[in-house]
């Protein structure tokens, strides 16, 4: 049983054998969301309250971002294998914030784009963040794990059913 649904279509599974992508999708596109939200919200106010609560909420959010990114990623250097989307990975990593998490870093990514949202009382941040799930998903996340499947097999799928996508 797969950790996807692969929409009906063959997964083309050595294809994803050496590499998951051509392009590091998920900080492209969630740096673009944070581009769209500021733009957007320079054209149509869509206000948050603005509470000293909700930006030292938001702080918390930035910072703790930052520091799960930080620990996956130096969870992965201590893995030998890489951090890169566009690399093959070398070991299955299923400790630290992998154990809890099977995206740490996506999850990072869009607590940030919260983080920001708060910080800046602007729901355009909690909009593109929701949009930039459903892009990494469809175009990082599906991709990886047809890689992650390929290369690690029953592992990975032993490991699927422990670990949620997200969270």
């Amino acid at each position: 049983m797969y950790c996807f649904d692969l929409g009906g279509k063959s997964s083309g599974m050595n294809a994803y054998r050496a590499r998951p992508s051509n392009m590091p999708w998920p900080p492209i596109i969630t740096a673009a969301a944070a581009v769209l939200a500021v733009l957007f919200g320079m054209v149509v106010t869509l206000p948050l309250p603005d509470l000293a609560a909700l930006r030292s909420i938001g702080v918390l959010f930035v910072l703790s971002a930052i520091g799960i990114d930080v620990w996956a990623a130096l969870t992965l250097r201590a893995a030998h294998t890489t951090i890169l989307p566009t690399r093959k990975s070398n070991h299955l990593v299923t400790t630290g914030p992998f154990a809890v998490s099977r995206n740490p870093i996506y999850c990072g990514y869009l607590l940030f784009l919260i983080g920001l949202g708060l910080i800046f009382a602007s729901a355009w941040f909690l909009v593109f963040a929701a949009a930039a799930a459903l892009i990494i998903q469809r175009y990082a996340i599906e991709r990886e794990e047809l890689h992650l499947l390929a290369v690690f097999g029953a592992e990975f799928e032993a490991y699927c059913s422990r670990v949620r996508r997200w969270l």
